[in-house]
């Protein structure tokens, strides 16, 4: 909780600077912010090179520590929009976010309740914000992040720009009586989870992890349509994104429904599989997360950096 509050506090006395500061500024400045957080968090550093390491199929720690920079840089520019949230509008998050599919997006709404699929990859606030404007208010499932104060801030920006954020703790009945009432609800599922913890087991890029159930069985009690989104960002200058959805998406239950919990995840996860293999510096994940975990120490330095992985 000390930790939560201690973020708390920075961001309250950040948020009047990075407002006064011009964009391109503020998000080198969250980017210092994180990497230097870093070498003080040697499980958050070790845990995401080692993601890196399976995500880019390499054990060459060049490669893994250039992608681990640009990692944090991205991750720094989503934490300065993240304080900033408040101050935009749903109408700027609308246009913030650029995609071809807004109009098939409001048809599969009016048809009927939809789960969008997310994973911490982009900007999923800003996605929230801008789907607010074109179906509605989403419900958004949300977690503490370990103190009242920075719980009420985050989730209070999330409101303010059009989303119904929804507390886990409060079970999945209240989501599941919204989506059979015919509502949007957006649900972050990549939380891994350690081998003694309820969850199923499924595989990312080839390798084994155990991720939990609550996305699979609430489309599947509810009939809810499943729609994979990924909001990438596309500069590292300008509050500006591109919606991956894929619209094509469809999976039909069977009569085994521990068959369908695991197979309607590993095929959700397939579709973002192609995503982070692209932009693999805008998946954020600080925890290890795939079982077994890698193992052995990462080999020396070498001359090579990866090319041909499509990044702004």
């Amino acid at each position: 909780m000390l930790t939560a509050l201690l973020l708390y506090i920075a961001w309250r006395l950040l948020a009047p600077l990075v407002r006064a500061l011009p964009v391109p500024l503020t998000y080198a400045l969250g980017g210092a912010i994180v990497e230097c957080s870093m070498l003080a968090w040697p499980s958050g550093r070790r845990a995401l090179r080692e993601n890196l390491a399976v995500v880019l199929n390499t054990r060459d720690r060049r490669i893994i520590d250039y992608w681990a920079g640009r990692h944090c840089r991205r991750y720094g520019e989503y934490l300065i929009d993240a304080i900033q949230l408040d101050s935009h509008t749903p109408q700027e998050c609308r246009a913030a976010v650029e995609t071809d599919d807004w109009p098939a997006l409001e048809q599969a709404a009016a048809e009927g309740p939809l789960i969008l699929a997310l994973m911490h990859c982009g900007n999923w606030d800003v996605a929230g914000g801008a789907v607010a404007t074109r179906i509605g208010p989403p419900i958004v499932l949300v977690g503490s992040l370990g103190h009242p104060r920075l719980d009420a801030a985050v989730q209070g920006a999330r409101a303010r720009i059009g989303m119904r954020p929804m507390p886990v703790e409060a079970g999945t009945l209240p989501v599941l009586r919204a989506l059979k009432a015919g509502a949007t609800v957006g649900i972050l599922f990549d939380r891994p989870l350690s081998p003694a913890e309820p969850g199923i087991d499924v595989t990312f890029f080839d390798h084994p992890c155990r991720l939990p159930t609550g996305l699979a069985r609430l489309a599947l009690a509810s009939g809810a349509r499943v729609i994979p989104v990924a909001p990438i960002r596309r500069s590292s200058r300008a509050f500006r994104f591109q919606a991956l959805l894929d619209l094509d998406f469809c999976y039909r239950p069977t009569a085994d429904r521990d068959h369908d919990v695991r197979a309607l995840t590993q095929a959700v996860l397939d579709v973002y599989e192609r995503w982070v293999r692209r932009y693999p510096d805008q998946w954020y994940q600080f925890r290890r997360f795939f079982l077994p975990y890698p193992a052995g120490p990462l080999p020396q330095d070498t001359d090579s950096v990866p090319t041909g992985i499509e990044n702004p």
